[in-house]
């Protein structure tokens, strides 16, 4: 925990103070993560597969019968007479690039994280899996990078103009979040933009990217793209 509160530190001195909400929230994740990722997906929880195969019922006996949504995991983790464990739904269906069908259901009581794998064909169950060091990774640090993103946009309008290559660097200088090329693009131009992260998950560093497509004009908005 250290380190990596060190490291917290590092991005919010890059970032400035616009990220000092978003670390208070990361600090309370990341304290949940320390403490459950050696567990994570470690067991074929029953509580977990009855909200997930609950989800998969609702969908599968539509008319016609759909694909699970992030509507359907949300019901099922609603309903008190299913979720019976009263399990948290940390990450539902869409909310990591690049995993789009994976959930992670978390445990209050046993801080026992476990993800779910829900098929993009119809009429395919879910199935409990390992949560992969990437997924958890990108899930975690992607909020840091985009804080400092919108740090470098915000910096930017305040001088009256749109965010160039050479506001972002600073935002990221000093931080554990390096980028994989220096930004060159102009004001106005827009650009994306490749931060390499890096974490320890289970003991082992991981190395994952995270692109980001900064936008053309003053008051635009960061937001995440899939990396090329």
């Amino acid at each position: 925990m250290t380190s990596r509160s060190r490291r917290r530190r590092g991005v919010v001195r890059a970032g400035g103070g616009h990220m000092i909400l978003a670390l208070s929230l990361g600090v309370a994740l990341t304290a949940t993560m320390t403490l459950s990722t050696p567990l994570a997906g470690a067991t074929r929880s029953s509580g977990v597969l009855a909200v997930a195969d609950y989800a998969y019922s609702t969908a599968n006996h539509s008319r016609p019968p759909q694909i699970v949504t992030a509507t359907d995991v949300t019901n099922a983790v609603a309903t008190a007479s299913v979720n019976k464990a009263k399990l948290t739904l940390v990450i539902n269906i869409g909310e990591v690039l690049g995993y789009s069908r994976l959930v992670l259901f978390g445990n209050a009581v046993t801080y026992r994280q476990t993800c779910v794998d829900f098929p993009v064909k119809v009429g395919q169950p879910p199935t409990v899996i390992p949560c992969s060091a990437e997924f958890m990774e990108l899930w975690q640090e992607e909020p840091f990078v985009l804080n400092a993103s919108r740090s470098a946009v915000a910096a930017a309008a305040s001088s009256g103009r749109a965010v160039s290559g050479a506001d972002i660097t600073p935002f990221f200088i000093g931080s554990n979040y390096k980028l994989l090329k220096t930004p060159t693009f102009r004001a106005g131009q827009g650009g994306v933009v490749t931060v390499i992260v890096k974490m320890k998950f289970n003991s082992t560093l991981t190395t994952s990217h995270i692109c980001i497509q900064f936008p053309k004009t003053e008051a635009g908005v960061p937001f995440q793209v899939a990396c090329k």
